[in-house]
């Protein structure tokens, strides 16, 4: 368990705020950020690297605020690995271990482990000067693990890889994490790696956490709009929304209608105003004429850009305001979607979140 109660960090010009979250024992927790809004100084924090200006530090139950950073039990995984080019890879892996109590027998034990785990057995015995990127941070990964610690922290550790190898150390990692059940918290400007890997995550800005949760709620109801924008998860639009009536068995919520230049949306509110109307990529649907049915937001379109993305395609969209829209690969072709085609993009009301 990794647990910050309201801790506050001065470095410098920069500070975090009142940092609070909780990360269960053998969760997967990841930071996201944009770069300077205090992630890897959590992570620095959690290490004891970073004095505490107030607030506490529990890992697994224990406070370590003031316990030396050799004492926590913590493993550190760096974007830059670190490795010792003076040892080899096996030495690498087994230098946390040379301080323990475990006998030689064990240690070269709990080395081929970790190296058959990650797919580094048959590279035990060379230097790391030549090692890819990949195996290189898979030897710090295993150097990191060998020691068991109770926590391990990881700060960008694919970030340099390209994307399949990013994609299978992902994969190792998701393993081990389950076979090791290690507490872990990754710090990444990722979206999609927090969606594979975590279950929990937490948006940092400004040396502050503005939303934490489980990924997929954080994914399908951010709480503001610099959330649903760095998460690139959302079409985002700024208007006004005004009552028009109740909605009919909606607590606290009325009908609305909200309005961003020629723009205007049929909603379901709970105050009005100068908001935010967040519209996922997946909610609007896309017809070459208007439909039937419920959805009463039926906006004229023109296509500006077609954008592929493997089995998934985001069609770019000029409705009076630039929107995004997400349909399969085979609906993209199948309805000729193209720059300069004309359409409608249709979205319920329900599936407006109003920020």
């Amino acid at each position: 368990m990794i647990r910050l109660e309201g801790i506050d960090v001065r470095l410098g010009q920069f500070a975090l705020r009142d940092v609070s979250f909780e990360i269960p024992p053998a969760g997967y927790g990841l930071l996201i950020g944009p770069t300077g809004s205090g992630k890897t100084s959590v992570l620095e924090a959690i290490a004891g690297h970073s004095p505490l200006g107030r607030g506490r530090i529990l890992l697994h139950g224990k406070d370590v605020t003031a316990v030396p950073p050799e004492h926590r039990g913590v493993g550190v995984v760096y974007q830059q690995n670190n490795l010792f080019p003076h040892l080899s890879v096996a030495e690498n892996i087994r230098y946390g271990l040379a301080h323990g109590d475990l006998s030689v027998a064990d240690q070269k034990a709990r080395v081929g482990e970790l190296a058959d785990s990650l797919g580094l057995g048959h590279i035990l015995e060379r230097g790391v000067a030549n090692l890819s990127g990949g195996e290189a941070q898979r030897v710090g990964l295993a150097r990191a693990l060998a020691p068991r610690p109770s926590v391990l922290l990881l700060d960008e550790p694919f970030a340099s890889l390209d994307p399949a190898t990013r994609f299978a150390l992902r994969q190792q990692l998701l393993d081990l994490h389950r076979r090791e059940g290690v507490t872990t918290l990754q710090v990444t400007h990722d979206f999609q790696e927090a969606l594979q890997l975590g279950n929990l995550v937490a948006v940092m800005s400004e040396g502050r956490i503005v939303q934490h949760g489980r990924p997929e709620e954080v994914f399908r109801h951010p709480n503001s709009s610099f959330v649903a924008r760095f998460i690139g998860a959302a079409n985002v639009i700024e208007g006004i929304v005004t009552r028009v009536g109740d909605a009919e068995g909606a607590d606290r919520q009325f009908a609305a209608r909200f309005s961003a230049g020629s723009v205007t949306l049929d909603v379901i509110a709970d105050r009005e105003g100068l908001l935010n109307a967040v519209i996922h990529p997946e909610d609007i649907v896309l017809n070459h004429r208007p439909t039937g049915g419920s959805a009463r937001n039926q906006l004229p379109a023109t296509v500006t850009a077609v954008e592929l993305a493997g089995p998934v395609t985001y069609i770019h969209l000029d409705a009076g305001y630039p929107l995004r829209a997400a349909v399969t690969s085979a609906s993209a072709e199948s309805m000729g979607l193209a720059p300069g085609v004309s359409l409608f993009a249709t979205v319920k009301a329900t599936a407006i979140r109003l920020v």
